[in-house]
């Protein structure tokens, strides 16, 4: 049985009784049930594997609201699974990290000459969790200077950012598109980068055409995980490395440049010869 009450600012509004709100909740719990039942035979059928700990946290994703269906896999590596789900008419990307496949000790390395982080202990998951947390914070930090999406939500292994894409297509790799003013990409790229140095205190570290996406014409920077902040022992070699990616591939495109330049233009100063000489050793 459903109540119409009449507020004190005379707005009408329903009250439901309890026996509707159980079977409304029952309902819910149904729904629930048939898409962890959907998703875990995509699952399947991908031939994707996950710990226990890692589905149930899926799961409570569903639950909790926070995703209302996961829709397929946009990417599949050896490090982590990238799905691509709803929350409501929004589409978002869910990156979920293998526990038992993580490169752990280059993990460590990024994390510990981090000041943001101090791991006491260096168990597997502990070492993931702190990672999709430092990654986490570097695209909140990121997003808010730079085209890069919009981190939502992490817990453990799990990183749930906005899906970049035309109505769940994804966007294309820098790598992937065609057509292109090349001359404007490659300026709005280096301004990107100057602005995550000087303004975020941030550097991506791992900036290729690879990690650059394209939608409306205009590059975005996605895949923070391995991005250090300007007091890492490691960020100057980490920037040469962007450089040389970058320059490398603009080359290609007949683009005048060059990485000893690029770095300049960024930091404002020359480029170390022991930095240089570190860049082999990443």
């Amino acid at each position: 049985m459903i109540i119409i009450v009449k507020s004190s600012n005379n707005e009408f509004y329903e009250l439901i009784s309890e026996e509707e709100e159980i079977k409304l909740d029952k309902q819910y719990q149904k729904e629930i049930l048939e898409k962890e039942k959907k998703f875990l035979e995509e699952l399947k059928t991908a031939n994707e594997v996950f710990d226990k700990r890692t589905l149930m946290n899926l799961f409570r994703l569903l639950v909790g609201k926070h995703i209302t269906e996961f829709v397929g896999i946009v990417n599949s590596g050896k490090e982590a699974v990238v799905f691509k789900a709803r929350k409501g008419k929004f589409y978002r990307a869910v990156k979920v990290y293998r526990v038992a496949t993580c490169d752990f000790k280059t993990m460590s390395k990024y994390i510990q000459g981090d000041p943001r982080f101090h791991l006491r202990k260096s168990s597997r998951r502990q070492i993931i969790h702190a990672w999709v947390e430092k990654e986490f914070r570097n695209l909140k930090r990121a997003s808010e200077i730079i085209n890069a999406p919009k981190a939502r939500l992490r817990r453990e292994n799990i990183l749930v950012m906005d899906f970049v894409g035309y109505r769940g297509i994804p966007a294309p790799k820098l790598k992937d598109v065609q057509n292109l003013d090349w001359e404007k990409c490659f300026k709005t790229i280096k301004e990107s980068m100057k602005k995550l140095y000087e303004e975020g205190e941030l550097i991506h570290g791992d900036l290729s055409e690879y990690n650059i996406l394209v939608k409306d014409n205009e590059p975005i920077f996605i895949d923070f995980s391995q991005s250090v902040i300007t007091q890492h022992p490691l960020s100057q070699p980490l920037l040469i490395r962007d450089c040389i990616n970058v320059c490398n591939f603009f080359k290609r495109k007949k683009i005048n440049c060059n990485y000893k330049d690029l770095y300049k233009y960024i930091t404002g100063k020359d480029i170390n010869p022991i930095d240089e000489a570190m860049v082999k050793q990443l």
